[in-house]
């Protein structure tokens, strides 16, 4: 299981952040490591808070989120992993799975879309939307299930491959998260016959996937395609 670090940088003079686990273009190396754990959004919502108090107070002390002893493309020791960004996607509604709320996401989660072609959006408004689009789901049931998923930023390897004819290949592969949002739940699995799969003991680590992003460029022109797996 991955290891995250809350890792304190130089918040650079002029540096205006777009939200608030956002990253210096040029953070440099760490000054401090504030905390360390398995759970990304629990050193994510740290970071975030000492940010807050960091803005509050003029103060020049930024905190961003490491993985470390991966390899990164910063001076960090670490691959970064905010700033997270949130997309809303879809999933394969599981058979005698019966939601109780809109915001329940089933321990069986089976990807039907890509992950990696939807819009980022903030968290607070792709929980929304999830909300919206599973209460029409549950309205009228049909074989998707919406859920949101948080990607981390620099990816967990990138390939470049060259082909003859000026073909270059990028395969860059990133993790992401299923979000089980505070007022979401697993909903009910009373009826499914899997009781003795994996899924069923609610493993948290199941709710970790990887996003494969394939990217061909030649001659001037760019093309990419994503898979969740």
């Amino acid at each position: 299981m991955a290891n995250y670090q809350v890792a304190i940088v130089r918040r650079p003079e002029g540096w205006t952040p777009d939200c608030l686990d956002d990253v210096p273009p040029e953070p440099g190396g760490s000054i401090e490591v504030l905390d360390e754990s398995e759970d990304l959004f629990a050193v994510v919502s740290q970071a975030i808070e000492h940010n807050q108090k960091s803005l509050a107070a003029d103060d020049t002390r930024w905190a961003v989120v490491v993985e470390p002893g991966c390899v990164g493309r910063t001076g960090l020791g670490g691959r970064l992993c905010t700033p997270v960004s949130y997309k809303v996607t879809s999933i394969w509604w599981p058979d005698t799975w019966e939601p109780n709320s809109p915001l329940d996401v089933p321990n069986c989660v089976w990807q039907s879309d890509s992950a990696g072609s939807e819009q980022q959006m903030p968290r607070d408004k792709a929980i929304a939307t999830v909300r919206s689009l599973n209460r029409q789901c549950m309205d009228r049931p049909g074989v998707n299930w919406y859920v949101v998923v948080a990607v981390e930023n620099e990816s967990v390897s990138r390939t470049v491959s060259y082909e003859p004819g000026g073909v270059e290949t990028t395969v860059e592969i990133r993790r992401l998260h299923v979000i089980v949002p505070e007022k979401g739940g697993g909903g009910d699995c009373s009826y499914c016959p899997a009781h003795d799969f994996p899924c069923a003991k609610k493993d948290e680590s199941g709710r970790t996937q990887t996003l494969t992003t394939t990217r061909t460029g030649s001659f001037g022109i760019d093309s990419s395609s994503d898979r969740a797996n």
